[in-house]
């Protein structure tokens, strides 16, 4: 943590998040499917699984990504919280049987003071919790009340500082009487839940703050990978060349296990350079089964339960001796299941999975749309986050309501530092109402801190906690919106340097370059409003407004004829306005 955070004074949240994102986050997945495919004994075992798990979650994931449904993104979110907890659970066990402590009594307190604050600090984060819910109402689920949320956010306090109090006052009596304690184990769930708090809670900036604490658990399962994996190379387990290979002693076996690593992460990097939408959609529906294969494969071939995983842990037995009535119950159970012939665990695994995609599609298939109602209930639930309240600024000014999106634009800008985008919107309400000042000055504010496109790329990470595009306008649009505010205002010189500058960002833009037409004829000079005007025709042909532009300089210049083929032309429009435009231009023509 102490290492990655100044990055964040070096890069910008978006690149910082999706590096980190790329090579710990993605990168992690691979050293898993080491373990899965490199050890012939756990292939064995699990061979059906390891064969179909992979198509069947592509096949699904791409199908989503076709119909635009959102339910898999929640899914895998959820998914994620359970396999942190589980990796935690799993360490802090680690060091218990290491240090001689095999009490299931700690085991289940340790469980339950795990889970309730990891989730009352995921509660207790404004961007975290906006995530989920955005996710989550994305995918249909229902919208949850402030007072539903507040009575959820009281009971998970009141449960976890009563699970904290036995926690501690159980590990005292255990000192005080002589027994084991773990203090390793200890110090893993201080760090955990400090990690936690300031990555989730306290640093300001969110997006960098939850990758920084993706990558605190990625780091732990390189190690734990590694060294499961030596020893297996050292007690001559079944496994492939490959596997045998790398995981040897040496300085650059590490390096090339790391380089490994990187080299799988930066599939999702460079994902963001790709163009093609068939390409992308590929891409996309790899990342997602990635991490749902990482997750789904987790939950099973890491059992501390299993003699072989404890033994090349070099762990000790988890249940006590006298734990023989649940082992007695157990093994009913399974002699029961085997006459009965129930199916065994991976269809059942299966099949509940395909019960939860089934009720996911589901619900977004009937829920009916309710834009609005999404972002203001996000921004109810979520009033720090200053993208609650830009997204609910951009539904209202959808809507019409431009007092309505003024208000929420002004509770973002309040909230978020980096915010030109928010700049940038204001200044369009204010510019759609008339108030040309202010819109000038929030334009002006915006192009003050609009950052390159070229510096931002997007993630597809599923795990992303918020768009990977910045909340900074481009500066193209930033020199062209202002350039539009002036020009409306009567200042076309100051108009005409704005547009100047947002062509050299875009040459192509139609628009811009028949907006400098107009503003070059306004100031006189109509032989080069003329010549732009018609460069922007021959970018756009169909540009209405440069058709418009164009004929009305002709006209004012003497060249009618050529002014009329223009008009004429428009009376095709699909626009009522344009066609109206035009006739009313005709008809003066004809007087």
């Amino acid at each position: 943590m102490a290492t990655l955070l100044p990055l964040s004074r070096l890069w910008t949240s978006e690149q910082t998040a999706i590096f980190l994102l790329a090579f710990f986050t993605f990168g992690h997945h691979f050293p898993g499917f080491i373990r899965t495919y490199g050890d012939r004994e756990l292939f064995a075992r699990y061979r059906l699984r390891f064969l179909l798990a992979p198509p069947l979650i592509f096949a699904t994931a791409l199908w989503f990504d076709l119909k635009d449904l959102h339910g898999l993104i929640i899914f895998v979110s959820a998914w994620d919280i359970w396999h942190v907890l589980m990796q935690h659970y799993g360490f802090m066990r680690i060091y218990d049987a290491k240090q001689g402590v095999i009490n299931s009594t700690v085991y289940r307190m340790d469980w339950a003071v795990s889970i309730s604050w990891y989730l009352t600090l995921i509660i207790a984060s404004p961007h975290y919790r906006h995530n989920l819910l955005s996710r989550a109402y994305a995918a249909g689920l229902p919208l949850i009340s402030p007072n539903t949320f507040v009575v959820v956010q009281n009971f998970m306090m009141i449960l976890t500082a009563t699970a904290t109090l036995v926690y501690v006052g159980y590990h005292l009596y255990l000192w005080r009487t002589g027994r084991p304690v773990s203090l390793r184990k200890l110090a893993l769930l201080g760090i955990f839940l400090s990690a936690t708090y300031y990555l989730y809670v306290y640093v300001e900036d969110f997006v960098v703050g939850f990758c920084i604490w993706s990558a605190f658990h990625c780091v732990q399962y390189y190690g734990i990978v590694w060294a499961f994996n030596r020893t297996r190379v050292a007690r001559n387990s079944p496994l492939t060349s490959f596997v045998r290979f790398l995981f040897r002693p040496g300085t650059a076996l590490v390096m090339l296990y790391l380089a490994l690593i990187a080299g799988y992460g930066s599939l999702n990097y460079w994902v963001g350079f790709v163009a093609d939408e068939t390409w992308h959609r590929l891409l996309i529906a790899f990342v997602f089964t990635s991490n749902a294969l990482h997750y789904y494969y987790d939950g099973f071939i890491w059992k501390l339960r299993e003699p072989d995983t404890r033994q090349d842990l070099n762990i000790a037995r988890f249940r006590r001796p006298d734990d023989k009535g649940i082992a007695a119950a157990r093994s009913w159970l399974v002699r029961a299941a085997t006459k009965l012939r129930l199916p065994s665990q991976g269809l059942v695994q299966a099949g509940y999975l395909s019960l939860i995609v089934a009720a996911l599609v589901a619900f977004e298939a009937w829920t009916p749309h309710r834009e609005r109602a999404i972002h203001q209930s996000l921004a109810a639930l979520a009033p720090q986050v200053g993208e609650a309240h830009y997204n609910l600024g951009n539904v209202l000014w959808k809507e019409g309501n431009l007092q309505g999106a003024i208000e929420s634009y002004r509770q973002a800008l309040g909230r978020l530092s980096d915010a030109s985008r928010v700049h940038n919107n204001l200044g369009g309400v204010y510019y759609e109402e008339g108030r040309l000042d202010e819109a000038i000055d929030h334009y002006q504010q915006a192009l003050g801190t609009a950052r390159s496109r070229s510096a931002q790329r997007s993630s597809i990470s599923p795990l992303m906690p918020s768009p990977a595009s910045s909340f900074s306008a481009s500066p193209f649009i930033a020199h062209s919106n202002l350039a539009d505010a002036l020009a409306r205002k009567g200042r076309p010189q100051e108009a005409l340097e704005h547009y100047q500058q947002a062509l050299l960002l875009d040459a192509q833009s139609a628009k811009v370059r028949a907006n400098l037409g107009a503003t070059l004829a306004e100031l006189g000079n109509y032989e080069e409003g003329i010549k732009q005007l018609e460069k922007a025709l021959s970018i756009g042909p169909g540009y209405a407004n440069a058709h418009l532009n164009l004929a009305s300089i002709l006209v004012s210049v003497g060249q009618t004829e050529r002014a009329r083929s223009h008009y004429q032309l428009m009376l095709e429009s699909s626009d009522e306005r344009v066609r109206s435009a035009a006739q009313e231009a005709i008809a003066q023509l004809a007087k």
